[in-house]
């Protein structure tokens, strides 16, 4: 399984964030003449979407660490569309840009956006999504069975070992959404007071849990506990709780530690988010990117871990995210 990749590294991502930041404040000679030419320090980003906090928080986290290692980037979004990324990337390797960073919309789909970088002699990265094929420089993302995992012994011990509960997917093209899912299925099984009711995806978004948690909750009304597997769908299914008057009956657990999510935690309507900071997955990226485009070595795989955020630790998570630079990941209540 991939979680257990030796040389991965498997540190809460705030630990690796001065090291991020001291790799980012490089002499300002690498940029001249005696180091890469201008061409050889540009990257295309080819988001999935940017309908998403998530993403967007993403891309702000790239463009202010592209900032301060001087490199030229071109953000581009694929609008959840696998044929508008591929169309996008193979545009973009067309101009030879120094390096393609991929943020696939399907795991399958994103090998033939590799593929089209590796027959034009471009670099390429992934990350979030791993591409199932192709021949990639560097991945990196959050472990996603571990995540599932946390959510997992936290919807438990929420629960205090007992009750009913429902499990929201994301996209299950994705390897994050069949990873989460598994992680959180495994460790759930552990508890064997807990009853899973239901089980269905709702694509990571809002809209569509909030129409899917409506329907289950007229099937199954007396349930004591969800997990949404991004904080997107946490907010749809917090919705329909609502609207139901049993926020306080249905202990709710989520994943990504967007503003809304923290804020709901913080208001004690939402029980807990592994939150996996998109701005320092975004500085991490690009700090792996132009590794690659120095020419140093880097790691072919490097796993982030998540830190579960509760009502207790609300506070803390959210000065360490302003500490970053992701002010606008932190809702007003917590500023």
């Amino acid at each position: 399984m991939r979680h257990h990749h030796v040389r991965s590294v498997a540190a809460v991502f705030f630990v690796g964030l001065s090291l991020i930041a001291g790799a980012c404040s490089r002499p300002a000679e690498d940029a001249t003449a005696s180091g890469p030419d201008a061409s050889e320090r540009s990257a295309v980003l080819i988001m999935s979407t940017l309908n998403n906090p998530f993403f967007v928080s993403v891309k702000n986290g790239a463009e202010a660490q592209a900032a301060k290692n001087g490199i030229e980037l071109n953000v581009q979004n694929a609008n959840n569309s696998a044929s508008t990324a591929l169309d996008l990337a193979t545009t973009a390797v067309t101009k030879q840009p120094g390096i393609l960073i991929l943020d696939p919309v399907g795991s399958q789909s994103g090998t033939a956006s590799v593929n089209a970088a590796n027959q034009a002699g471009v670099p390429v990265m992934a990350f979030d999504r791993r591409p199932d094929g192709g021949n990639l420089e560097t991945f990196v993302g959050y472990d996603p069975i571990q995540a599932g995992r946390n959510a997992a012994d936290a919807l438990a011990k929420g629960l205090g070992k007992e009750g009913k509960i429902v499990e929201i997917q994301g996209i299950l093209g994705t390897n994050v959404a069949r990873d989460r899912s598994k992680g959180f299925q495994e460790q759930i099984a552990e508890y064997s007071g807990i009853a899973t009711v239901a089980t269905q995806a709702a694509d990571f978004d809002r809209g569509k849990a909030l129409n899917v948690m409506t329907n289950i909750l007229q099937a199954h009304p007396d349930i004591n506990g969800v997990y949404a597997a991004n904080d997107e769908m946490a907010m749809g299914v917090l919705a329909a709780l609502k609207a139901r008057n049993l926020t306080d009956k249905v202990v709710l657990v989520g994943n990504d530690g967007i503003a809304d999510a923290l804020a709901a935690v913080n208001a004690g309507e939402m029980y807990a988010t592994n939150a996996e900071s998109p701005y320092a997955l975004g500085q991490k990226v690009i700090d792996l990117a132009t590794n690659v485009l120095e020419g140093n070595q880097v790691e072919k795989d490097t796993k982030l871990q998540g830190e579960l955020v509760t009502k207790e630790n609300v506070a803390e998570y959210a000065q360490k995210l302003i500490s970053i630079g992701a002010t606008a990941d932190v809702p007003p209540a917590l500023r």
